[in-house]
């Protein structure tokens, strides 16, 4: 209770030294029409605020700085300003002197004989003192050398440089009573619930539990350096026939639960080589080498990083990628993965019809509980902005778009979504005419392929093909007339007895198999297309003759 109570007073002191409470109130309260780039006055003064809760999140730690990250992939609930700014959180604080790091120093163990009486009392400040310097001694002393100043510092680990069996290596340990202030942020974040729905106002689309549990779970992911290492492996064995990709090797036997010892990568990182005199041509190479290596992570292995920034991947001097820091990472399944490629594809294709229905199948939507008219609506302007847009980046936020009609993305797309987007945004940086799409075609072939994916051959030719209009509109009125069937199918069904009903359902379902089959035919029969224009015209009239006899 004295520490949560210390704990409650840093947090305090921190938010009234930002001035924090009144301005969130005023920002988050305010209902007004934003510029996404940020460049009007109002956006400017709210930039400044996002800008201090940035500060006051990197100053208050871990639990604080994850949920700044999280808030940056809900750009539904979050305004823009402060979207932008939490997704440049810097998790850099002070170094720990490795001294105070002793208590994660796990792999080293020493063993002092004591009377019991001895080790029960209780020790001086300077007893303390030399009991962790004695450890963090016989720490060093398992590596060939080892440069107790760190390489780099996070509110979570520190990374350190050493030698182990003649070879560099990059040894990363938990900063120490992680887990102590951890569960202290978490339950101050649980009093504050209230507050958060009432004084902010937050809407009743947004669980606020399971927003919090996403923090702790990811948490949970990072504070066990164990898990990093097995998420380290799994990416070894995926790119393991991967030219010009690559992942450190870890050294299971100098590591646990605080210590992580790897590979020290020697490169330079993506987000450098941007402002270096380096050949277009090479930077080119390297945006082609990373969105194939990120495509074939999300849509083959179904297992990605989830925070691909431009310090999160290294070139090496014989110019391969480098992927580091495993402690975020995602993945989906094969029924996500089907239902995200059929949808990419129509945005890609400009199939607004098709766009929709697959954006119903991502969020597990009925479309009969959705006014899917408006969403067509809707979702052609978003698809315009992708495929039309004047920026080399645009920003298809369709987390907005599931808020809006009340559908519930898996949590899983919204954060491969912010991931994809940091992936475009360092590319955009190395080549202004850096197109995803052109590079994704191969990969996501190979996708369709493993897959196995009932429209995948479809899929292959026309995405490699220009867009058809007239196609996007014959599939959308045959959905349309297919949608009208299975509910005349359905009032028949609940009128007449169990003989009428399978007279229904045959009738139907012969209507669905000649719809589809001449609807194939007319697509790609080619001198044959007449032949699928019959069917197609049949069994328009069959469905009309249906209904005025019902009528």
């Amino acid at each position: 209770m004295l520490e949560k109570t210390k704990r409650y007073l840093e947090v305090t002191r921190v938010l009234l030294k930002y001035n924090l409470i009144p301005e969130l109130y005023r920002d988050l309260r305010t209902d007004y029409i934003s510029n996404t780039d940020c460049t009007c006055d109002f956006d400017l003064e709210n930039r400044q605020t996002a800008v201090k809760l940035r500060q006051a999140f990197e100053e208050l730690g871990p639990t604080f700085i994850k949920m700044g990250q999280t808030m940056s992939k809900r750009p539904d609930l979050v305004p823009q300003p402060y979207v932008i700014e939490m997704s440049n959180l810097q998790d850099k604080v002070k170094p720990v002197p490795f001294e105070e790091m002793a208590e994660s120093l796990d792999l080293a163990c020493v063993c002092e004989y004591q009377i019991p009486e001895e080790r029960n009392r209780k020790k001086s400040e300077e007893q303390l003192k030399a009991a962790r310097e004695r450890k963090a001694r016989a720490f060093i002393k398992i590596f060939d050398s080892f440069d107790p100043d760190p390489i780099a510092c996070g509110s979570i680990a520190q990374v350190y440089k050493g030698v182990l069996e003649g070879k560099p290596v990059a040894v990363k340990i938990l900063r120490p009573n992680l887990i102590d202030i951890i569960n202290i942020d978490l339950s101050i974040l649980d009093d504050f619930k209230p507050v958060v729905k009432r004084v902010l106002g937050i809407g009743k689309n947004f669980d606020i539990d399971a927003f919090l549990l996403e923090i702790r779970e990811m948490l949970t992911r990072e504070v066990d350096l164990r898990i990093e290492a097995v998420n380290m492996r799994r990416f070894e064995d995926n790119f393991k026939n991967v030219k010009n990709v690559a992942v450190p090797k870890i050294y299971p036997d100098f590591c646990s639960a605080n210590v992580l010892t790897m590979e020290f990568i020697q490169g330079t990182q993506i987000k450098d080589i941007i402002d270096m005199q380096v050949p277009q041509s090479k930077k080119s190479e390297y945006t082609r080498t990373i969105t194939k290596s990120y495509l074939k992570q999300v849509y083959i292995d179904g297992f990605y990083h989830a925070d691909p920034h431009g310090g999160n991947m290294l070139v090496e001097e014989n110019d391969t990628i480098a992927f580091i820091d495993f402690g975020a990472v995602g993945s989906i399944d094969d029924e996500l993965k089907k239902n995200m490629l059929e949808f990419y594809y129509a945005i890609n294709n400009r199939d607004v019809e098709e766009a929709t229905q697959s954006f119903l199948k991502i969020g597990g939507a009925d479309a009969r509980d959705v006014d899917v008219r408006r969403l067509r609506k809707d979702m052609d302007e978003l698809i315009a902005n992708q495929n039309y847009g004047l920026e080399g980046r645009q920003s298809d936020n369709y987390a907005k778009l599931g808020l809006k009609y009340d559908i519930r993305l898996p949590g899983e797309f919204s954060t491969l979504q912010r991931a994809i987007l940091l992936i475009e945004g360092v590319c955009l940086e190395l080549d202004p005419r850096y197109n995803i799409k052109s590079i994704a075609i191969p990969v996501l072939m190979d996708a369709y392929k493993k897959l196995n994916a009932t429209k995948g051959p479809a899929l292959h030719i026309e995405f490699s093909a220009e867009p058809v209009n007239e196609k996007a509109e014959l599939r959308a009125a045959i959905r349309e007339l297919v949608d009208k069937m299975e509910d005349m199918g359905d009032r028949f069904l609940e009128g007449k007895q169990k003989e009428s009903k399978r007279s229904v359902f045959s009738t139907e379902f012969f209507l669905v198999v000649l719809l589809v089959v001449s609807t194939f035919i007319l697509l790609n029969g080619g001198a044959l297309s007449w032949v699928g224009l019959i069917g197609f015209g049949g069994s328009i009239l069959i469905t009309l003759i249906a209904l005025l006899r019902r009528d």
